[in-house]
């Protein structure tokens, strides 16, 4: 209905454009921007707003840059963490994958478990990594941790067939 009330009154169909304040960044800026995100994909949009203003001596707030990262794509996630593994444990795991290629189960026989293990002496969790879709697996996106001992509670569970 709006719509057609508008093309009665004023001739035309399209919005008006939106008022409010224009951007302070052209789009080339916009890029380089990003480019300063992916550089250090673990920076806080504080310090990022930092070396913007260093940079090009134009003031940005964090919650600009995030709206511009957001705006390109670039979004903040937990990074995947992950073991360091040598080349014998990729060999190994390789070795494993294609013997057991071709495994058919009787799932009634099958039991999934996993383990989870809480640090007490880790982060708490809020590092993020800034990323594209499908972008989790690249190395600049993954935290290597090593697997001392720390002090901690180990949960574990399981699930089979009937339970």
């Amino acid at each position: 209905m709006r719509v057609s009330k508008q093309w009665t009154d004023e001739g035309r169909t399209a919005r008006k454009s939106v008022s409010g304040p224009r951007n302070v960044t052209s789009a080339r800026e916009d890029r380089r921007l990003v480019r300063m995100a992916q550089t250090d994909r673990t920076a806080f949009f504080r310090q990022l707003a930092a070396q913007w203003s260093t940079a090009t001596g134009v003031s940005l707030s964090a919650s600009s840059i995030r709206r511009r990262l957001l705006q390109r794509g670039l979004r903040a996630r937990i990074p995947l963490y992950r073991i360091p593994l040598t080349q014998n444990h990729r060999r190994l795991r390789l070795h494993w994958a294609n013997v057991h290629r071709s495994w058919r189960a009787d799932w009634q026989q099958v039991v999934f478990s996993d383990k989870s293990r809480f640090n007490l002496w880790h982060h708490d969790g809020r590092i993020r990594v800034r990323l594209y879709a499908g972008e989790r697996l690249i190395p600049e996106c993954i935290i290597e941790r090593h697997s001392g001992r720390t002090p901690g509670v180990m949960v574990w569970g399981a699930i089979a067939y009937h339970g």
